[in-house]
């Protein structure tokens, strides 16, 4: 496994984010979960979290089979996924560190 970084929703671009989301686990999903492959990916997963003062934060998941490779920036998802993210989400931690990771 491997984390992303920890991110800060930026100030009016909760609903961008979370639109874009459901286009991705939606109409386009087929094309997201088609780039896995050359990321070495086996899932993706982003959590929101609501903090005290009202701040959002966002922080992602990547399953991975050998080593990870950031998205082919050739591919238009890709680059669409890229830009969303860096209009809406500030990055606020460095990468993060499995403490704990059980299973059955």
């Amino acid at each position: 496994m491997k984390f992303s970084k920890l991110f800060k929703v930026r100030e009016g671009k909760l609903d961008t984010l979370k639109d874009w989301f459901e286009v991705l686990s939606g109409d386009r999903k087929d094309e997201a979960i088609a780039t896995f492959e050359y990321e070495n990916v086996s899932r993706e997963v982003f959590v929101l979290f609501q903090g005290h003062k009202g701040d959002h934060y966002v922080i992602g998941l990547n399953e991975v089979t050998g080593e990870h490779k950031k998205g082919d920036p050739e591919e238009k998802i890709n680059q669409e996924h890229t830009m969303i993210l860096k209009e809406c989400l500030e990055p606020v931690s460095e990468r993060g560190e499995i403490l704990l990771d059980l299973g059955i």
